[in-house]
């Protein structure tokens, strides 16, 4: 059975009807008919809502999956990281997780500074005050999507976001264990049968 990782970009596709959201269902449905395995980035209850602010609990996150109707999925956990995660969706981890981490980074993102206090050092904000920056944690965000995906040892992460599909980019994040990186159309049409 093949295993799927939908990113943040997926839930949108459904929540705004955006033409991929047909795929994304279809993938959902795969999961239910027991013909594919299909999980949530967890990371995406991180990231910052339609409104501009963000979450204040994890169950928010479960209430609008199950809004979606994608509250069947598995959950796919990012690592542990203060002022981001929650702490009962996320996982500590070893050094070749770090290091996994500066990788899918400095891959994704080589111009933002990896760590809150360079990234503070370097746009002179104070990091005991500031709150996270939105470019910053955005960037947190999508390499622990990445991250989470690899750590769970799945084969397929679905994304409409552009970055990860970059020539420069794509084939560098494969190797280091992304597997395949896929628009929703294109990993829909690996599942044979998405009917049920």
């Amino acid at each position: 059975m093949q295993t799927f990782s939908l990113d943040t970009n997926c839930v949108i596709a459904l929540e705004e009807g955006r033409a991929e959201a047909t795929s994304v269902r279809a993938l959902a449905n795969a999961h239910a008919a027991e013909i594919a395995s299909v999980g949530i980035i967890a990371i995406s209850a991180s990231e910052r809502q339609k409104d501009g602010g963000h979450l204040e609990s994890y169950t928010c996150f479960q209430n609008r999956l199950a809004s979606l109707g994608l509250e069947h999925l598995e959950l796919i956990l990012p690592m542990f990281y203060f002022d981001l995660t929650f702490w009962d969706c996320a996982v500590f981890t070893d050094e070749a997780g770090l290091m996994l981490e500066q990788k899918i980074h400095q891959i994704l993102f080589p111009n933002i500074q990896f760590c809150w206090p360079d990234f503070c050092q370097a746009n002179g904000l104070d990091p005991s005050n500031a709150a996270l920056n939105p470019k910053w944690r955005n960037a947190k965000c999508d390499v622990q999507a990445l991250w989470g995906h690899i750590n769970a040892g799945r084969e397929i992460f679905v994304t409409s976001d552009e970055n990860f599909h970059k020539v420069s980019k794509k084939a560098q994040l494969i190797a280091l264990g992304a597997g395949c990186i896929e628009r929703p159309i294109e990993a829909k049409s690996r599942i044979k049968d998405v009917s049920k």
